[in-house]
């Protein structure tokens, strides 16, 4: 497929901006354009933050979107901002530790993925934005985790940073395990 749009959305401090940027920094080894965009509240943590990822082999009309085929929801109030939004026929991915929400819709297709019970295991609750990332490159096979870990590789190497590299490559890889094995 030449064409991914995906909307991430939670709260700040959750890491939504870090997993669209690194999806962004990735995906410009595959696709010849490539764009991230974010929008988020003034304050710093807690408030509601969203990005745009979009990755194309053709050129890319507007950085805005408002009905994206591809979700990834963070928490229960993300959901009910984006669940409405979600195309037809599209897909969500949601962090299935924090959110119980019943979903309203039967035109999509959801995933609930335990992110933040996993990142726990794995030594730390947040990575679970790692492990929702994994859920949705197992899914969409937009682009390899490989070139993930390689824009992670780049973003923290520093020697002081090496145990939250370790611990978010292994939630992405997680996640992908978890999609892979997923029943619907």
């Amino acid at each position: 497929m030449d064409y991914h749009e995906l909307m991430i959305i939670g709260t700040g401090g959750r890491g939504v901006l870090l997993i669209g940027r690194l999806l962004l920094e990735a995906g410009i080894n595959k696709y010849k354009h490539a764009l991230f965009f974010p929008n988020y509240a003034p304050a710093m943590r807690g408030g509601e933050s969203e990005c745009t990822v979009v990755l194309s082999n053709n050129y890319i009309n507007s950085p805005v979107m408002f009905n994206p085929y591809f979700a990834l929801a963070m928490t229960s109030s993300s959901l009910q901002l984006i669940e409405d939004r979600i195309k037809s026929g599209g897909s969500l991915i949601l962090d299935g530790s924090v959110i119980s929400d019943e979903i309203k819709r039967n035109d999509i297709k959801t995933y609930r993925i335990p992110a933040t019970e996993k990142a726990v295991e794995l030594g730390g609750n947040q990575a679970a934005n790692m492990v929702l990332l994994g859920a949705y490159l197992e899914c969409t096979k937009a682009i390899s985790l490989n070139f993930v870990e390689d824009a992670l590789d780049r973003r923290l190497q520093e020697e002081s940073k090496k145990p939250i590299l370790t611990l978010n490559k292994m939630a992405l890889n997680e996640g992908a395990k978890l999609m892979a094995n997923y029943k619907i």
